[in-house]
């Protein structure tokens, strides 16, 4: 009969259970070396020294400790060492839930926990047995479970003395998700409600201009989302509850959840309208709130990749936490062989011939792969890349593990999980292979907002590292590991070189990074020879010697780095969004003022201006006169001399907005912010791409096609190739958005080989004019309008007529200047901005606006031409000099 816990304790305590060690007498330090030799374990007879000195450490030191991070190599053994102080805390009395990132994680604990010889209850989803489940809530057992269970909208266990977090990092998820009513973009009564809402802000403010193409349906993926103002907010809150609670998808198995939860706090979210959805949220995660979660008398945080403490508060939402630290280094556990292998071409991460190469290596790793997403959007456009190809797919989706054990079972096939990068245990052979798609810098729409408009908050720089770190131990857990690891976006190796992202990557990581961009640059060639070597070679030894980075004779110190690595407001931020949770609007504000002093004093401009928003937003749902004050000075003090970037001017128009007049969104905006995309992907390589975008403008008829993407993204479009299958496609589409509407383009190019150019005749219009009735049947909503490039000079009149209402008929050499005329601005502008801070780049940009055209002068360069052709001398009286 097994004895009862509080028994043992006692037993212990008076020295006279035989079998037992007294280790647990109160008052004493525990000795957790003495404590695992009492459990009789065979196959853990002796703690490793790391574990020992992490063990020693947290008896000495944090017994009390609320919160505590515990950062170990994988392999070193966190598990066994987590087990230990949950045996201890049950021999204090103390219940305990050991959270993991999966149910096979999960398994895999309590596997561990039973050959210690400590009792455990595995908990999933509809499995609580009535036996085990008492024996967790009497502190018998040790409660095992993924995140989705301990944390929802109404968990069956109870809250836990002792809350172990494994795979930290993964608490955001759940945590977050709770109070995150997400509308997505998707086809079905999701997507109507999402356009419903687009259209309510459209007739309410022209504040937005990326809204018009995003209930159109034709925004592009990398679309910053847009944030209502507070403001607009409040005048929308009730049509908006009236629609959401009106429509069958506040029905939909994850939404009936969350929307009880936040239905009542509406006014005290954020409102991020993204071309992949809606998101309805608090700024921070408000887990100081949740009762699963405060009411544990301590919090242990478990991770390979822990990053600053401030920024893992942040993302759970808590409270602040501490770093364990131990007398003397800890070892490196040795987790075999790995290989990172970056994508040496300009081509996105999911075209054709990056996903080719990516097929290629998964077939040579035995069919098996993993492919980490950085969003669901994502992940959706890559399974319908892979289903296309008739290719098996394991989609695994929050809380539901399913999928992955389907995936483990089956011969071959493809498990893409979005958001995810760390808590998935691929060792041994189950898979040889994972990629990540894209740079992981933004997983939500939140997310995307910051690296858009808050372009010095560099926790977000520091989170990429994080998780590439995070996605490089996927496969490598033991020392007989040997994996592949491919990074399709081409931005890859520009972001890994960011000194910010690399100070985030610890030192164990560092030649796998360094080895990567070595290989990246030998281009395609020395890219397949690689992997080509990896594959082919019968042991570890055997690797190219490429990846492997020798560092220089003499090491220097380094570049520092400041931004958020040095400055701790974390704790504010997250007190800030609970106060307003609980409708303490002063208390609120105030902690949402000294996060943002706290961030001005690091240099963070933006990202203080940002928490001065919320102190205005916070003030502002006082609702009285006084308040609403308050929070127009809140605005009025951060934009004081603030500079002219994106996010300082959409403080402004906030501004206006509660001073009762209209400040319409310049549509200039747009047109920076892709620069600044342009800017931060392309780094010193920006002369060299723009370089080469000219050459290929000035080409054959398929360079011209591609050198019309390069001009779009110089002109604040987004362009795009329509695939050959496509029926009656176009040479290339331009898309953008203003304040107004969506615009569309459809482009045909037209080529001489070699002489003086033909007049335009009514034949070359012909084609456009089918194609722009097929882009119109595409986007109804949206303004479409043809562009024929062509080498004439003269148009015939039937080519006129037909053309007068529809075509912009264009001159090949006013395109030519159209580019060159953009690309020396773009250049003079990364060149006024120096060091890229808010206040650089708001200086650039006054500059070069003057020199660009003012309002809406794409729409109306590319609008009809009425027969005649757009030509070098019309560009010149367009744009100031």
């Amino acid at each position: 009969m097994k004895q009862h816990r509080s028994s043992q304790v006692q037993s212990k305590a008076a020295g006279l259970d035989e079998g037992y060690v007294t280790l647990t007498i109160d008052g004493t330090v525990p000795d957790f070396a003495n404590r695992l030799t009492a459990l009789r374990s065979a196959r853990f007879t002796e703690l490793r020294p790391g574990q020992s000195q992490v063990l020693s450490a947290y008896a000495a030191e944090h017994l009390a400790t609320p919160d505590l991070a515990i950062e170990m190599a994988t392999g070193e053994g966190k598990t066994l060492l987590a087990l230990l102080i949950a045996d201890y805390a049950l021999d204090q009395g103390r219940t305990v839930a050991y959270l993991a990132g999966t149910r096979q994680l999960a398994e895999r604990v309590k596997a561990e926990a039973e050959e210690l010889g400590l009792e455990v209850a595995l908990f999933s989803s509809k499995s609580y047995g009535a036996t085990t489940l008492d024996d967790y809530h009497q502190g018998q057992v040790v409660g095992v479970m993924n995140y989705w269970v301990y944390f929802n909208s109404s968990p069956v266990p109870k809250p836990a003395d002792l809350v172990i977090f494994d795979d930290a990092h993964l608490a955001e998820q759940p945590l977050s998700s709770m109070r995150t009513f997400r509308i997505p973009d998707k086809a079905g009564e999701a997507r109507t409600l999402y356009r419903t809402i687009c259209g309510f802000v459209i007739a309410h403010t022209a504040s937005y201009p990326g809204l018009h193409a995003m209930q159109d349906g034709t925004a592009r993926p990398g679309t910053p989302p847009e944030l209502l103002s507070f403001k607009d907010w409040k005048t929308l809150e009730e049509r908006i509850r009236n629609a959401i609670e009106a429509s069958p998808y506040v029905t939909d198995k994850e939404a009936k959840y969350v929307w009880p939860i936040i239905r009542d706090h509406l006014g005290y979210c954020g409102v991020l309208i993204g071309p992949s959805g809606i998101e309805i949220r608090p700024y921070h995660p408000p887990t100081t709130l949740d009762k699963w979660y405060a009411s544990a008398k301590q919090r242990i945080y478990l991770s390979a990749t822990l990053g600053t403490m401030d920024d893992l508060q942040r993302r759970v939402g808590g409270r602040q936490i501490v770093a364990l630290s131990t007398a003397d280094p800890l070892n490196a556990a040795s987790t075999g062989e790995r290989l990172f292998i970056l994508n040496p071409s300009p081509e996105e991460a999911l075209g054709p011939n990056t996903l080719a190469w990516a097929l290629d290596q998964s077939t040579k790793a035995g069919g098996r792969t993993a492919w980490l997403c950085s969003s669901h959007a994502e992940a959706d456009a890559l399974q319908a890349k892979l289903v296309a190809k008739s290719l098996t797919v394991f989609r695994l989706k929050p809380s539901d593990d399913s999928m992955f054990d389907s995936w483990t079972h089956a011969a071959a096939g493809h498990l893409i999980a979005a958001g995810r990068y760390d808590g998935l245990d691929l060792a041994g052979d189950l898979c040889k292979l994972v990629i990540i798609t894209s740079v992981p810098q933004a997983s939500s729409e939140f997310e995307r907002f910051v690296v858009a408009y808050l372009g010095d908050a560099s926790f977000m720089r520091h989170r990429v590292g994080q998780r590439v770190t995070q996605a490089l131990g996927r496969a490598n857990r033991e020392p007989s590991d040997r994996s592949m690891y491919l990074g399709l976006d081409p931005l890859f190796a520009r972001v890994l070189a960011d000194p910010v992202v690399r100070q985030s990557i610890p030192t164990g990581t560092q030649a796998t990074v360094q080895g990567a961009l070595q290989i990246h640059d030998t281009d395609w060639a020395g890219t397949r020879d690689t992997c080509d070597s990896f594959w082919a070679a019968g042991s570890p030894t055997a690797s190219p010697p490429v990846a492997t980075y020798t560092p220089p004779r003499r090491r220097r110190p380094g570049k520092k780095t400041g931004g958020s690595s040095t400055v701790s407001s974390a704790d504010l931020e997250v007190t800030a969004v609970a106060d307003m949770w609980i409708s303490d609007h002063t208390a609120a504000a105030q902690h949402a003022r000294e996060a943002s002093d706290m961030l001005a004093a690091a240099g963070e401009t933006e990202h203080a201006a940002f928490w001065r928003y919320v102190e205005a937003h916070a003030h502002f749902t006082g609702g009285t006169s006084k308040d609403i004050t308050a929070a127009r000075n809140a605005l009025e003090d951060a934009t004081r001399d603030g500079p002219r970037t994106t996010w300082f001017k959409r403080l402004r128009r906030t501004i206006s907005d509660l001073d009762g007049y209209a400040d319409p969104a310049d549509d200039t905006d747009q047109l920076f912010l892709l620069w600044d995309e342009w800017r931060r992907e392309a780094g010193s390589r920006l002369a060299k791409e723009l370089s080469a975008g000219r050459v290929l403008l000035a080409g054959s008829h398929d360079e011209q096609c591609a050198g019309l993407l390069v001009l779009a993204r110089l002109a604040g479009a987004s362009g795009e190739r329509p695939p050959d299958k496509e029926q009656s496609a176009t040479d290339c589409r331009w898309t953008w958005s203003t304040t107004k509407r969506s615009e569309r383009r459809a482009w045909e190019v037209k080529t001489v080989p070699d002489g003086d150019p033909p007049p335009l005749i009514r034949g070359d219009v012909n084609q456009l004019l089918g194609q722009i009735q097929v882009e119109k049947t595409r986007a109804p909503n949206t303004r479409v309008y043809g562009c024929l490039l062509t080498p004439a000079t003269e148009v015939k009149r039937d080519a006129q007529e037909a053309s007068h209402d529809i075509i912009a008929l264009i001159n090949h050499t006013a395109a030519l200047h159209l580019y060159d005329l953009l690309a020396e601005r773009i250049q003079q502008y990364d060149a006024l901005c120096g060091d890229d801070s808010a206040s650089s780049r708001g200086k650039a940009r006054t500059k070069v606006e003057d020199r660009l055209p003012g309002g809406r002068w794409l729409g109306a360069l590319l609008s009809p031409t009425h027969g005649k052709l757009l030509t070098k001398a019309d560009l010149n009286d367009l744009f100031p000099n």
